[in-house]
């Protein structure tokens, strides 16, 4: 009888420790859980604290610089619009800001970040593969479209990383700059076509919010100039070899100083915001893409739920924001200089990027 005791004892025993051990792989897998929602939960909390000026805070940045309203026109500035409205629909309708697939969701770290080597598999610095020390917050994920890009702002280190074909630990291309520099690649290895980072004129959450913007946009056309590109861009890709009034990258673009924006009939407040900006500090053609054109905001992906205010309805099929009325009858084109045909140039270092030797 004391035997069977023992026995029954002894499997008690072993149920319980069983029960402990299980208890134990379900709190490690909460703790694990628990730490991913930490990291996003930062992220989540810190993005909506920013906006355009906190990054690239260079006094010579020229996204940061006012238009004069004197500039010199371009000799060709209506034909160039003419172009770009060409290939926004027969009513229009195809201009809009990328906050969806192809847009770049934005993540913010800090000291508790997780860190990930990145290997480049396609563009990057002679003999430099592998970004190390990169901050990738756990359970970012890089934009759903093909382009399939992210960027990280380690908030600690005033360090921009942003890469282009995201995959785990590896992208196509990648770079990190310095937050306090002036956003623009001088050797034009960003994952822009025009050299630029994909937060130089990327519209933020709070600057809807707060009714301004102070910093000029970027967008991009399936009309660019394959031939060269213009100041302040470093590089390009573009379209057009034969066309006189193809888009070269780097081209600014506003609405006439003496239009009144209020008056613009059918606008909603998100429409003067962003037209409100154009007019002052201009928007900067930045990239190529497939059709319409498309002004740079953050990706939702990396955004808390309801992060833009309620006005900022999206399309559900794509993801964003289609802009009302947009003035092309009261835009021009700034001349900031001659193209510039791209061309190799040797790597610069523009403030924090590890790289392995």
């Amino acid at each position: 009888m004391k035997k069977s005791i023992g026995i029954i004892a002894c499997l008690f025993c072993l149920v319980a420790l069983r029960a402990c051990k299980d208890n134990e792989v379900v709190n490690e897998d909460d703790q694990n859980k628990d730490e991913e929602l930490s990291q996003l939960e930062f992220s989540h909390k810190e993005i909506m604290k920013w906006d355009g000026t906190m990054v690239f805070t260079d006094k010579d940045n020229p996204f940061k610089q006012p238009i004069s309203a004197n500039a010199q026109v371009h000799k060709n500035s209506a034909e160039m619009i003419a172009l770009i409205k060409s290939k926004c629909g027969t009513d229009l309708s195809n201009t809009f800001i990328s906050t969806g697939s192809y847009a770049t969701p934005i993540y913010m770290a800090n000291e508790n970040t997780s860190l990930s080597d990145i290997r480049l598999t396609l563009y990057h610095p002679p003999k430099k593969t592998k970004l190390l020390n990169v901050p990738i917050p756990e359970g970012a994920r890089a934009a759903s479209g093909s382009d399939k890009h992210i960027a990280v702002v380690d908030v600690v280190k005033n360090c921009l990383h942003e890469f282009w074909l995201f995959s785990s630990n590896s992208a196509g291309s990648g770079n990190a700059i310095s937050l306090t520099t002036d956003g623009i690649y001088k050797d034009g290895r960003s994952t822009v076509a025009a050299g630029w980072s994909q937060l130089q004129g990327t519209i933020w959450p709070k600057e809807l919010r707060d009714g301004e913007i102070k910093h000029a946009l970027s967008f991009s056309t399936p009309v660019t100039n394959k031939n060269g590109y213009v100041w302040p861009a470093t590089k390009n890709d573009g379209t057009l070899t034969n066309n006189p009034f193809a888009i070269p990258e780097g081209t600014l673009i506003r609405i006439k100083p003496e239009i009144d924006v209020d008056t613009i009939s059918g606008l909603g407040e998100i429409e003067k915001i962003v037209y409100k900006a154009i007019q002052k500090y201009g928007m900067y053609c930045g990239d190529t893409n497939g059709a319409g054109m498309a002004i740079r905001g953050i990706g939702t992906a990396s955004l808390p739920e309801g992060a833009y205010p309620k006005s900022f309805e999206v399309r559900p099929a794509s993801g964003n924001y289609y802009l009302k009325n947009f003035p092309f009858q009261h835009l021009e084109v700034i001349y900031t200089g001659e193209i510039t045909k791209t061309e190799f140039r040797d790597y610069i270092n523009h403030g924090c990027a590890e790289w392995e030797q």
